[in-house]
């Protein structure tokens, strides 16, 4: 419980009618579109679509070039909480223009974003993947770990943690890979059940790398029935601490996007 208060403590974060028509009207109906006019639907069409997925914010790990990693991350606005602190407990290393996230024992760390605000956010897309999901793991009977969630905050409110130990946190959505969880349901964890939810985006095989797609304003409105506010952190959490095989885990990570 003391490593889960301090790890929570942690990711605090201050984080889409026919017949009036003469005759002469009808033919004009009839006629096929100009060239010109095609080459307009088509090109208004296109804007449409690039601005329906027009990114709004992304975070990037295939473009390091050598060096301490740790500092690397803290360039990106990314800094290590909790376990994530050490090097005995959980491994961050870049392979392949990918993030690998590797848990050595029972362990609950963090990347966090810090001092961030998203407004007009609908969507978020992440390409990812799991080497070794955590022993065990399974929300449906309660042992809710995780070898990489994507934790993502809503708003400036804070909402009951539902212990008087635990700081209270904004509403929130932590998106995670499962190996066999139901997609897309939003489960509660022990605590944060007024502003917390944790959905399974996806059911991978083992090393296959998969881009999961989230549309962040439907969920947020059908699970809390409201308006989503603008995004007000993010944070990348790994979590073994009930896992069996010794708390061992890992998964990999190539790029956030946020879309407008």
């Amino acid at each position: 419980m003391k490593s889960f208060i301090a790890a929570i403590t942690c990711i605090v974060i201050f984080v889409l009618s026919g017949n009036v028509f003469s005759e002469e009207k009808k033919r004009a109906e009839t006629r096929k579109p100009s060239r010109d006019t095609k080459e307009y639907i088509l090109e208004k069409q296109d804007n449409e679509k690039v601005k329906v997925q027009k990114v709004k914010y992304v975070i990037d790990f295939s473009n390091y070039s050598g060096g301490s990693v740790r500092k690397w991350l803290e360039s990106k606005g990314l800094y290590y909480k909790g376990a994530a602190k050490y090097h005995t407990e959980i491994e961050f290393s870049i392979k392949d223009g990918m993030l690998f996230i590797k848990t050595k024992q029972p362990v609950r760390g963090f990347l966090v974003c810090k001092d961030i605000i998203l407004p007009k956010v609908s969507k978020v897309r992440i390409e990812w993947g799991i080497i070794e999901y955590p022993k065990d793991a399974s929300f449906e009977s309660g042992n809710r770990t995780q070898a990489l969630g994507l934790y993502i905050f809503f708003g400036p409110e804070k909402l009951s943690s539902g212990h008087f130990m635990i700081p209270d946190l904004p509403y929130f959505l932590s998106l995670f890979l499962g190996e066999a969880e139901k997609i897309n349901i939003p489960y509660k964890g022990g605590f944060f059940h007024a502003g917390g939810r944790f959905v399974c985006v996806g059911n991978p095989e083992l090393k296959e790398t998969v881009i999961s797609e989230f549309d962040l304003t439907s969920a947020f409105q059908l699970y809390y029935e409201k308006e989503a506010p603008a995004i007000s952190g993010i944070c990348l959490e790994v979590d073994t601490t009930t896992a069996g095989g010794e708390g061992k885990a890992e998964a990999y990570i190539k790029r956030i996007e946020f879309l407008e």
